[in-house]
């Protein structure tokens, strides 16, 4: 029998998964793959890579030479699982399609996150967009996610190739092995996208390094216009009674005093570039 169940459905199979199997079953859901002499147990947990808010789903997966069932843990795993399902003659050949329309759009998914983040790579550079940060952090977040999949994929695939207790033939091993060398260049490619974005993540940090940079040498300037003027005014706010005060030019000295000063910092910015 091939079909596809709720877990807790289960217990109404016995006739065909041993009753101990069912109990081993129930007592915890499986978290990767077991292989015992005359069944194999794999589970995996089922990412919506289309809807981040979706929470990850476990499909667990019983496998003997007459049946093979597929046991779902709510609505999101069996809706999936339904519609991956493909029944065979065999239940290997069967297992193989499921898995294999299970990745059908990885590819083409890895190629979107590729043109995202090379987008907010353009846009750091730019600086044309609004809340980057928080972008390439939910950008980080979603390729984690899709690495994190891929690697217990790869995983189950390593351990099924390994066919410890021969359930699988040697015809249906060379399809799996297909598998697994997807399932590994979707997690070499889901790297390369951390590393990318890790790049962009650096770059970004540098234009903030830079825009702050840009922000301390306008203050600097500021008050290097400013301390000048702030001393004289400070020196001449004195209750002191200075020879300049009976002078009758010593307001209009004062005023060109000041503009002086400004005038040679501003020429002294300019020599530098500053300006």
């Amino acid at each position: 029998m091939q079909k596809v169940i709720y877990i807790n459905e289960i217990q109404n199979y016995s006739e065909y998964i041993d009753q101990s199997v069912i109990d081993y079953i129930r007592d915890g859901q499986i978290e990767t793959y077991e292989s015992f002499g005359k069944y194999d147990l794999i589970a995996f947990d089922w990412f919506d890579l289309e809807n981040t808010n979706v929470d990850p789903a476990q499909i667990l997966i019983y496998l003997d030479r007459d049946d093979l069932f597929y046991c779902c843990e709510n609505d999101d795993s069996l809706r999936i699982a339904q519609k991956l399902f493909a029944s065979h003659q065999s239940n290997e050949h069967a297992l193989y399609l499921f898995f294999r329309n299970l990745f059908k759009g990885s590819a083409k998914h890895v190629e979107q996150l590729e043109d995202r983040v090379s987008d907010l790579d353009d846009n750091v550079t730019d600086g044309t967009e609004e809340g980057l940060r928080e972008n390439l952090i939910s950008m980080r977040n979603e390729i984690l996610r899709v690495k994190k999949y891929y690697e217990q994929l790869e995983f189950l695939f390593e351990e099924i190739c390994d066919n410890d207790n021969d359930l699988i033939s040697e015809d249906g091993l060379k399809y799996f092995e297909v598998l697994h060398n997807r399932s590994v260049r979707l997690v070499s490619q889901s790297m390369n996208l951390r590393e990318y974005l890790t790049q962009v993540r650096e770059s970004y940090q540098s234009q903030i390094g830079i825009e702050q940079n840009n922000l301390m040498k306008v203050f600097t300037m500021v008050t290097s216009i400013f301390l000048p003027l702030t001393l004289i005014a400070g020196w001449y706010g004195m209750n002191v009674r200075m020879p300049e005060f009976n002078w009758k030019y010593g307001y209009l000295f004062v005023v060109l005093l000041c503009v002086a000063v400004s005038v040679v910092w501003l020429i002294v910015f300019r020599k530098k570039k500053w300006l």
